[in-house]
């Protein structure tokens, strides 16, 4: 049964915002854990759950904390109902720990002489041209630093971000389709019942109640340059952010 057949009480106002990409990420984890492993290695076959449930939490946290988007109540209910990493969430909000990928990196238990992951450790200390790849997470390196993909695939990038990008391109598309249309009807010379139509590659494609699109069901950037986007308005935020935390955790 998923998550959210399990709740522990109705949700709040405003959680249909982030519900349609819950349910897509928790659809998502599950195809990954039924897929066949062969040929994986034993680690390499658990880095979907670490790598779901980091982006699934970091959504949330970053349409709260950075982005304002949803109230506490939704952020509280997604807390108590255990649809995000609570423990994860709150290293967050600890200076260098802003990108930690998982708690376990972190655990001195989980490591030989009582040390932590490979990929806690700054790139500036690493040799030139280094390489890391966490064997129990698939972390790159998630040290203190820019708004980077941690994992190198589509579950290191920042799903509120490209949300939110992705919505105020289709409001500003739409606002500038309101504005021609509202000329058109004012140009009294021009009769042709054609300039009515929609040009279906002038608007964005509406955003179906499971997360989707009626032209691509994709939740991730769709290119580089999207995803470099996103990360640049992350890295943008994170000083209101910041500020954010300071006030609500001082």
């Amino acid at each position: 049964m998923s998550k959210f057949g399990r709740r522990i009480k109705s949700a709040p106002t405003g959680f249909e915002v982030i519900e349609p990409t819950l349910t897509a990420l928790e659809n998502e984890l599950r195809e990954k854990v039924n897929e066949p492993h062969e040929g994986m290695r034993k680690n390499e076959s658990q880095w979907p759950i670490h790598q779901i449930n980091w982006q699934k939490s970091r959504y949330v946290y970053d349409m709260y904390y950075t982005y304002s988007r949803i109230s506490k109540d939704v952020y509280d209910y997604c807390i108590t109902n255990k649809l995000v990493d609570a423990a994860l969430i709150a290293k967050w909000k600890k200076p260098g720990y802003e990108r930690l990928c998982s708690t376990y990196v972190i655990n001195p238990k989980n490591f030989k002489f009582g040390t932590v992951s490979i990929c806690r450790v700054p790139k500036h200390s690493l040799a030139p041209g280094t390489e890391i790849v966490e064997p129990t997470t698939g972390c790159r390196g998630c040290a203190s630093g820019a708004n980077s993909n941690i994992f190198g695939n589509k579950y290191g990038q920042f799903l509120a971000a490209i949300q939110i990008a992705r919505e105020e391109r289709a409001a500003a598309r739409n606002a500038a389709l309101r504005r021609r249309l509202a000329e058109e009807e004012h140009d009294e010379e021009d009769s042709s019942s054609d300039k009515d139509e929609t040009d279906p590659d002038e608007v964005d494609h509406v955003t179906e109640v499971d997360g989707t699109s009626k032209k691509k069901s994709n939740l991730w950037a769709e290119n580089e340059v999207e995803e470099n986007l996103t990360s640049e308005s992350n890295l943008e935020n994170d000083g209101k952010t910041t500020l954010g935390k300071r006030k609500n955790f001082a």
